[in-house]
């Protein structure tokens, strides 16, 4: 090998070490480091790849896939737990599921890293050879040399903050959608600068840092090459216009999270005070694995843990009123009580013909049936001495009957929410529609039978066997107990309150509160109950609604509609895993309107598709 063939590979391994080690430094933008600042500059390691050695397609591919392999193996690492609860050694989850998916992701950073070497790549002029000009042609000829560069940087900047959009979209939509950690959300320390998302969507939220990143590249590289040349460096203009728009964007933010922070909206008549609690038993998936996928147990626990928030509540509202004589203090206990995902820990079964409800066919018993359902009630009435409405997880099972005595089709098994009211004969359910890759189904088996077979034979377990997607996109009428409200609740079960998309089709005027209940412990003692609050935080801005939620293993919270967190489940060290309960005074407005994003969806994704194709057009035209 050659010196000049050893230099070149040297330089490579330089380089995608480099790239490598700029995605993991991006991964530190969010939960559980949250250094959200780290954003701003967090691309200019791979710009500084791409944009130092020659153009094309294929190297800036490759660059940006190592890049995006360093970010999102660091970021979603917690995924690996999923391996240990189906007992897959984590060599093998590795290879047959994590690196698989991450590599899938990671492609999509290598397409903006292609185009951004190619048709998205700032036109780099060579400096001036000004030696021997006169002091006012040199001056006009750098004056030249630092427009065109700003102007091509300005471009690129454009077309890359864009095209940074689009591969975020694609990464949350499709079979394997996963929107958690887009560079916008790493703007949510400060609350400001996200409530825009109110008008573009969080997705869009990322035009601003990666636009920022290509600007403060091209404006430190004019500086300092004018500099090195002629010992005076230019003026940044494109800096500091990126300076003023963003606070603009900031100051304007600053004022929206005020208007839809819970002290400004509950001092306006509109506002309903609705008291919530979200209460969870901090249970592993492992424990609840090795207990059988029947624990009648798991009901008692929760009720148990519920009559604890109950007292609790009461005990905090006498010290409250203690320690404040002079603050009139009105006790107000739960009216909405929320568990988590499949916290029944028993199916129900329901005839689809007539909707009611039906005995397990296994053990004959009637848990939600004509026995079990008033014995719900009865113990509701019991906490507190008064009633409440309880949102909790259930496995659903649907029957139809074929006309002959005790003669059932299944038609199907779904991952549901139900809603009990405390003083009312009736059940409502709702189920899941954003099915779990490789936890509630796998990928394309349908369509391609030998994967199914192939995930089944490697892993020793058959994954989301009979789960299938709910339908629906009307808001459940809700009873706010005591008073004569009702509430439109928006239904996320599991990580659907990640999926902006899927909660702006249950939006309607009026009073709404979105809900959550989720099951964080596939992913046990890990920041994935974190990234997925973050991530809710930014449903709620969207829609300007507010969220409760539970999460058994997580952040049990409650969320106003600015996206702030207005109580969280934790420990005194701010670790969220343990049992217990959120309780908060959610703000709902009664005459809540319709957002932009809620009306018109990802807009600005659209936006930015077309910039990208102008500015590639532009660059073609050029050539």
């Amino acid at each position: 090998m050659t010196s000049d063939t050893a230099l070149k590979w040297r330089r490579r391994l330089l380089h995608a070490l480099v790239c490598l080690a700029g995605g993991t430094f991006m991964a530190l933008a969010f939960p559980p480091y949250d250094l959200g600042n780290l954003v701003w500059v967090g691309l200019i390691s791979l710009l500084c790849v791409l944009w130092n050695g020659r153009a094309g397609f294929w190297r800036g591919a490759a660059y940006g896939w190592l890049y995006g392999m360093g970010w999102y193996c660091v970021s979603f690492w917690w995924i690996h737990n999923v391996g240990y609860v189906f007992r897959i050694p984590l060599p093998v989850f590795l290879g047959i599921a994590f690196l698989p998916l991450m590599t899938v992701y990671a492609c999509l950073v290598g397409l903006w890293g292609g185009m951004a070497n190619t048709l998205l790549r700032p036109r780099l002029a060579p400096i001036p050879d000004t030696a021997g000009m006169k002091p006012e042609r040199r001056k006009l000829a750098w004056s030249a040399w630092t427009t065109a560069d700003l102007l091509s940087t300005l471009r690129s900047a454009i077309g890359c903050g864009a095209m940074w959009v689009c591969i975020e979209w694609l990464r949350a939509n499709g079979t394997l959608g996963f929107s958690w950690n887009s560079m916008g959300m790493a703007l949510y320390n400060g609350l400001s600068l996200v409530q825009w998302a109110e008008f573009i969507g969080t997705a869009a939220l990322s035009f601003f840092p990666a636009a920022a990143g290509v600007i403060l590249w091209g404006a430190s590289r004019r500086t300092w090459l004018q500099y090195r040349a002629t010992g005076r460096g230019c003026r940044p203009w494109d800096f500091y216009a990126l300076i003023v728009v963003l606070f603009g964007l900031f100051a304007g933010g600053l004022a929206l999270s005020k208007v839809y922070s819970p002290l400004v909206m509950f001092q306006r008549k509109d506002v309903l005070q609705l008291p919530v609690m979200g209460v969870q038993l901090n249970l592993d998936q492992i424990e609840r694995i090795e207990g059988g996928p029947i624990q009648p147990h798991l009901y008692g626990a929760h009720l148990r843990e519920t009559r604890q928030a109950f007292n609790q509540v009461q005990q905090d509202t006498v010290r409250k009123a203690i320690e404040n004589p002079e603050l009139a203090i009105t006790q107000q206990l739960p009216l909405w009580v929320i568990w988590p995902e499949s916290a029944m820990g028993c199916p129900i079964h329901q005839n689809t013909t007539t909707g009611e409800l039906m005995p397990d066919f296994y053990t004959s018993k009637n848990f939600f049936g004509e026995e079990g359902l008033p014995m719900v009630r009865q113990q509701i009435r019991e906490m507190g001495g008064k009633d409440f409405v309880l949102f909790t997880g259930v496995d659903q099972n649907l029957w139809e009957p074929t006309g002959k005595d005790k003669e059932y089709i299944p038609r199907g098994m779904y991952n549901s929410m139900a809603i009990i009211p405390g003083g009312q004969d009736s059940i409502t359910t709702v189920s899941k529609q954003h099915l779990m890759p490789f936890g509630e189904y796998i990928p394309f088996a349908e369509e391609i039978e030998w994967i199914g077979d192939l995930y089944s034979q490697m892993t020793g377990t058959q994954v989301g066997d009979g789960i299938r997607p709910g339908q629906g996109d009307d808001p459940i009428p809700v009873a706010v107990p005591g008073t004569s409200e009702t509430v439109g609740v928006i239904p996320a079960i599991c990580y659907e309150d990640t999926v902006g998309r899927l909660l702006t089709k249950y939006v309607r005027k009026g009073p709404q509160v979105i809900v959550n209940i989720s099951n964080d412990g596939w992913f046990r003692d890990s920041c994935c109950g974190e990234q997925q609050a973050r991530n809710a935080a930014f449903r709620c801005i969207e829609l300007r609604r507010p969220m409760v939620r539970a999460a058994n293993m997580g952040y049990t919270c409650a969320i106003a509609p600015n996206g702030a967190f207005m109580d969280i489940l934790q420990k005194a060290d701010g670790t969220p895993h343990l049992p217990g309960h959120s309780y908060a005074v959610l703000p709902v407005d009664k005459n809540a309107g319709y957002t932009l994003y809620a009306l018109f969806g990802d807009w600005a994704v659209a936006l930015c598709a077309m910039l990208v194709v102008v500015t590639s057009i532009a660059a073609l035209r050029r050539h």
